[in-house]
C-alpha cells in the first residue's frame, strides 16, 4: 500500500512538473517585442491595436529610459538610432530591420523675434531635450555645421550656444512659457507632439530640424534615422515573422494619419503612464511627427549619415565605429 501511494505521489508531481513548466514556456507565448513610450511609439500603433502578428507577443511600452536594458532582453525592440549601433558593435545579438520613425524636432522660441537662422543663436541660452540622444546629435551637429561653438550651462554665454537639457518636452516648454510671461528671450529644441501644443500656448516656431538637417546633409528625403527596429538573429530568420512584420510597420505610416484621433487614446491603453495619455492628436501633428517604415536595405546610406554625424560628436555613443554588414537585416 505504501509503495501504490508513493507511486501516485511521484506521478502526480511529474504531471504537476510538466504542466507548470508548459505554463511558463515563453516560447509559446511567441518573440518579446519592446517600445518605449513616447514618439517612438508612433511607429507600431497600427500593431498595438489589435494588427496581430503570429508568433509576436503585442508590443510592451516601456519607459524610455529603460530601454537599453530592455532592448537586449527581448527579441524585438524598437530604439533610438544610436542605441541599435552601440548594442551591435557592444558584441549584442542584434539586426536593424528599418527606420519607423524619421524626425519630430522644431526649435521654439518665447521673445526670440532677432532669431531667423541657426548664427542667431549665438549668445543665447537654448533650453533642449534629449542629451546625449538623437535630438542633441541632430541639434549638435547643425550647430557644429554652421561653425557654431556649443556650451552647457544655466545661462548664456558671450560667443557661444548654450544649451541646458531638461529630462522632456513638457519641462522645456515650461521654462519657454515662463520666459515669455517676464518678457524674457528664450530658445527651444522639443518634439512634436509636444511643439503643437506648444505653439498654442503662444510660443513661435523658428525652425524645422529636420528641413535643416536635410540641407546639410544633402539629403533627397526631409528627416533623419531617429527610432528604429532591431530584432534578434533567431527572430530575423524566421520567414513568416518577419514578413508578417515588416507588411504591418509598411502599413503604420498609413494608419497613423486615418487614425489621427485615436492615437494617444491607443498607446495609452496599452501604457496608462504614457506621456500621450489623455491628449488628443491632429492630423497635421501627426504628419509633423514623420513615421513611416523604411527598410535597412533603403534607407542605409540615410542611416549611416546619421551614425557619422553622431561619430563627430561623440562616437562612443555609436560604440566608436559604424556597423558592418550583417548588422543590416537584408542587405
Amino acid at each position: 500500500m505504501k509503495r501504490k501511494i508513493f507511486a501516485l505521489a511521484v506521478a502526480a508531481a511529474v504531471l504537476f512538473t510538466l504542466a507548470f513548466a508548459a505554463g511558463c514556456d515563453t516560447d509559446t507565448d511567441g518573440y518579446t517585442f519592446v517600445v518605449p513610450d513616447g514618439a517612438p511609439a508612433l511607429g507600431v500603433v497600427n500593431i498595438l491595436d489589435g494588427t496581430a502578428i503570429d508568433g509576436v507577443e503585442k508590443p510592451e511600452i516601456v519607459p524610455s529610459n529603460t530601454i537599453s536594458t530592455r532592448a537586449v532582453q527581448a527579441d524585438i525592440a524598437v530604439v533610438p538610432a544610436n542605441l541599435a549601433a552601440n548594442l551591435y558593435n557592444q558584441g549584442q545579438d542584434v539586426k536593424l530591420v528599418g527606420t519607423l520613425t524619421h524626425g519630430n524636432l522644431y526649435v521654439l522660441g518665447a521673445n526670440a523675434d532677432d532669431v531667423a537662422q541657426l548664427s542667431d543663436l549665438e549668445g543665447k541660452l537654448v533650453c533642449s531635450i534629449g542629451q546625449n540622444s538623437v535630438p542633441d546629435f541632430v541639434f549638435r551637429k547643425l550647430l557644429a555645421d554652421a561653425g557654431l561653438e556649443y556650451a552647457t550651462g544655466d545661462a548664456a554665454q558671450a560667443g557661444k550656444v548654450t544649451v541646458r537639457y531638461f529630462a522632456n518636452g513638457s519641462e522645456v516648454v515650461q521654462q519657454l512659457i515662463q520666459a515669455k510671461n517676464s518678457g524674457s528671450a528664450l530658445i527651444g529644441v522639443l518634439a512634436e507632439p509636444a511643439v503643437t501644443n506648444a505653439k498654442d500656448k503662444g510660443l513661435s516656431e523658428l525652425f524645422d530640424l529636420q528641413a535643416l538637417w536635410q540641407k546639410a546633409s544633402g539629403g533627397e528625403v526631409k528627416g533623419y534615422s531617429q527610432a528604429v527596429l532591431i530584432v534578434k538573429s533567431k527572430v530575423a530568420e524566421d520567414e513568416a515573422v518577419m514578413s508578417a512584420l515588416i507588411s504591418a510597420l509598411e502599413a503604420n505610416g498609413d494608419f497613423v494619419i486615418e487614425n489621427s484621433e485615436r492615437v494617444a487614446e491607443i498607446i495609452a491603453a496599452a501604457y496608462p503612464q504614457s506621456s500621450f495619455a489623455g491628449q488628443t492628436f491632429g492630423t497635421a501633428t501627426l504628419e509633423r511627427c514623420n513615421c513611416g517604415f523604411v527598410s535597412a536595405a533603403d534607407g542605409r546610406q540615410a542611416y549611416e549619415t546619421m551614425l557619422n554625424a553622431i561619430m563627430d560628436i561623440n562616437p562612443q555613443a555609436i560604440g566608436g565605429k559604424l556597423p558592418d554588414v550583417d548588422f543590416y537585416y537584408g542587405g
